[in-house]
């Protein structure tokens, strides 16, 4: 079992990972002026879903919540990060079309799944249980809206 204070660390960098997520989705909405209200629309759940997991930082400090993580995520996450700020610097200097942004955004979500971070917490209280159901859907529904307005430009 790693420590409190590791614990506590691992959960500060998934939430500035969604936090990144964010501002690679408002870099989009700034790019795509015609689909700045979809993207900044995912940007706010992003800021949302990093407050999620502050509260959820206090649980654990509480002893309401238990934070499953081992210290082999913080490379994973620190890869992700990575992944995310190249995605930022290429939004904002290069000509990406819509479509390679969206697709860029589905495979975040994804990964979001495919890492299951948000399976690490176990919570204690039926209000954290509430809380990490919240996050783990959140991904979820941002991968339906992606395919969504995917297939929309596949239309055109």
């Amino acid at each position: 079992m790693i420590s409190l204070e590791k614990q506590v660390s691992i959960m500060q960098s998934l939430a500035a990972t969604e936090e990144s997520v964010g501002k690679l989705y408002e870099a989009y909405a700034n790019k795509f002026l015609e689909h700045e209200e979809f993207w900044f629309g995912l940007a706010m759940e992003e800021a949302d879903h990093s407050n999620s997991i502050h509260d959820l930082i206090s649980k654990v400090r509480e002893g309401s919540a238990n934070f499953l993580a081992d210290e082999s995520l913080i490379e994973d996450v620190q890869k992700f990060q990575d992944h995310l700020k190249q995605q930022q610097v290429r939004a904002k200097r290069e000509d990406i079309l819509f479509i390679d942004a969206l697709l860029v955004a589905l495979d975040i979500e994804k990964s979001f799944i495919e890492h299951r971070f948000y399976r690490l917490f176990e919570g204690v209280s039926e209000e954290t249980r509430n809380v990490l159901e919240y996050l783990d859907s959140a991904s979820g529904n941002h991968i339906k809206a992606l395919q969504r307005e995917i297939e929309q430009q596949k239309k055109r």
